[in-house]
């Protein structure tokens, strides 16, 4: 636990994990944050030697990039190991990064504010969540940790936060940069049995590090609902925000900040709640024009339709998985999987001996059947390609014959992929893309070496739909403890993936599963309460078309702490 000269602590430090990671946090807090070496200690537990050589050996310059005029603005994680505050420290301890954006401003590229969005989530349950340490949440109470969550920037150059409480509660935040400020989405997914009421959020913006803004006083601030507003010590310069539907607006100027809190409407069981805000920057002699400009843009937002409400992501939610077209698909996991009422996904390839040996591998009527049964028919190659930079050229031909066999038997077009072998590569993603795929499921390599048959959780925050990662892979040599491993991650948000092949398979003994084992391992899901589904029912829970900017980076970070070995030596 580090502390301020004031005494107040600052919470522990967060490692990166391996060298991508690491140089993405010095960017951001040595190049755009300005931070000095003490503080990128605080933040990441390195030493200082360490750290004053990976700034070497990237060369990182002394100022961030210029940025376009009409470029949107610059939006930064806050990386934590400096406290986003001037003053009243004691009203916020152990201060999360979680939750926490710089906005860096559009006249000032040294000069940010650091939104926490939200600081603290109330609901008729209490005080259901909060950023720092100040005064217990009911999660306090309950002896209930929070988990540790980083931002997770998106394709479309957004930014997004989510958070799955102990009770099933669901929220979350995107945030979209624009050049003249960030519009933000506050949504709660309701996942408990029960109606939520007196939905409303704290939502500080603070000031101290915005060069003018930095009076700890009252009489810069005008708060006018719905917007608060402060000007800098010019006059000329102001910083404005607000959210519809809104539940007040206020100040704090010891901190300094400034605040435009949201309320939602009541909540029942399983359906989605959002409120929209904006953080926006002005220069001029007009102030009065430019809020009520904003004041309009809000209540615009009141008209505008809402996103398509996903589902709150259970606990205990699997997604089944078939490769290979094997004939005990149809003979023995049908009538199993009919038996449970359980949904999957049966991935299709005609490789192998497919054509020829109708006593191992289904028969294309059997296959239809399976769909009509409503199973997810899926992709597989027509013969099994793995996927790499020499086979890039012939996949989308391999998966249009699927497709075409598909059609000609009326089985829907298929939506997920399933990369054979289990081999991936960059250049399969905007193939996929464009061919319609919707998920795509991998194994679990890198993070894990294949003859393992363990994996990883689906995290839709962090892995592109089209890189689903497989959570446990059925070996012969596997037992019940083995699918009570891969499915354990099925919590919290994340989704387990299992990977099954012939039950039997006598062709590939290596991924054989015996039929009594299975049945013993779907007995097992349905008593403990899972939810089977298939790869496509995942759209009922993930946008599909939401994906990460960059989505090989969680995997690079998965494998360096799966490997135990740290990035830079301890101090």
């Amino acid at each position: 636990m580090l502390s301020l000269a004031s005494g107040f602590a600052l919470g522990a430090p967060r490692e990166p994990l391996g060298e991508a990671d690491l140089r993405f946090w010095l960017d951001d807090m040595v190049v755009y944050h300005r931070f000095s070496e003490v503080e990128v200690q605080q933040a990441t537990g390195l030493s200082l030697e360490s750290i004053r050589a990976a700034t070497l050996r990237w060369s990182l310059p002394d100022t961030p990039p210029s940025r376009a005029a009409d470029a949107p603005l610059t939006v930064l994680p806050y990386p934590g190991g400096r406290h986003p505050r001037l003053g009243f420290f004691e009203g916020a301890v152990d201060p999360q990064r979680d939750t926490k954006l710089s906005v860096f401003t559009p006249w000032d590229a040294r000069s940010y504010v650091v939104v926490d969005v939200p600081e603290a989530v109330w609901s008729n349950l209490g005080l259901t969540y909060l950023a720092h340490t100040h005064i217990p949440t009911l999660w306090d109470a309950r002896g209930e940790p929070m988990e540790r969550r980083e931002w997770s920037r998106r394709g479309d150059g957004s930014w997004i936060s989510g958070r799955t409480l102990p009770n099933g509660l669901v929220f979350g935040v995107r945030a979209q940069p624009s050049p003249g400020g960030v519009v933000f989405r506050w949504w709660v997914r309701n996942g408990t049995s029960n109606l939520l009421t007196g939905l409303r959020a704290q939502v500080c913006v603070l000031l101290g590090r915005a060069a003018g803004f930095e009076a700890q006083s009252a009489t810069n601030k005008v708060l006018e609902p719905p917007l608060a507003a402060v000007r800098d010590s010019t006059g000329r310069r102001w910083i404005l925000t607000g959210w519809e539907p809104l539940d007040r607006v206020w100040q704090n100027p010891p901190v300094p900040c400034i605040h435009a809190d949201p309320r939602l409407p009541d909540c029942p069981p399983g359906e989605t709640r959002e409120a929209r805000g904006g953080l926006w920057f002005y220069e001029g002699d007009d102030p009065v024009a430019e809020r009520s400009r904003r004041v309009g843009e809000l209540r615009s937002w009141a008209a505008l339709p809402r996103e398509r409400p996903l589902e709150p992501i259970p606990d205990k939610l699997v997604v089944l998985t078939f490769d290979d077209s094997v004939a005990s698909h149809f003979t023995q996991v049908r009538p199993l999987l009919k038996q449970h009422g359980f949904g999957a996904t049966f991935f299709i390839t005609e490789g192998f001996s497919f054509r020829t040996n109708k006593t191992d591998y289904m028969t294309w009527d059997q296959i239809a059947a399976l769909s009509r049964d409503g199973f997810e028919i899926g992709n597989h190659t027509a013969s099994h390609l793995g996927v790499s930079a020499d086979t890039l050229g012939r996949l989308r031909q391999e998966l249009e014959l699927i497709q075409d066999r598909c059609a000609e038997h009326g089985i829907p077009r298929p939506v997920s992929f399933a990369y054979p072998g289990n081999a991936i590569h960059p250049g399969a993603l905007p193939l996929l893309t464009s061919m319609g795929f919707r998920f795509a499921r991998r194994g679990a390599q890198p993070e894990f070496a294949y003859e393992t048959g363990r994996g990883v959780a689906y995290d839709p925050q962090e892995d592109h739909p089209l890189l689903v990662p497989t959570s446990g892979d059925a070996r012969p040599t596997w037992t019940l403890d083995d699918v009570k491993r891969a499915v354990s991650v099925a919590r919290a948000g994340r989704i387990a993936v299992l990977q099954f092949h012939g039950v039997p398979d006598r062709e590939h003994p290596w991924v054989n599963t015996p039929v009594e084992r299975f049945a013993g391992y779907l007995d097992w899901l349905k008593a403990e309460g899972y939810r089977c589904i298939a790869l496509r029912d995942l759209e009922r829970y993930v946008d599909p078309k939401d994906v990460p900017a960059e989505p090989w980076a969680v995997i690079a970070r998965r494998q360096a702490a799966l490997s135990g070995a740290p990035t830079a030596p301890k101090p």
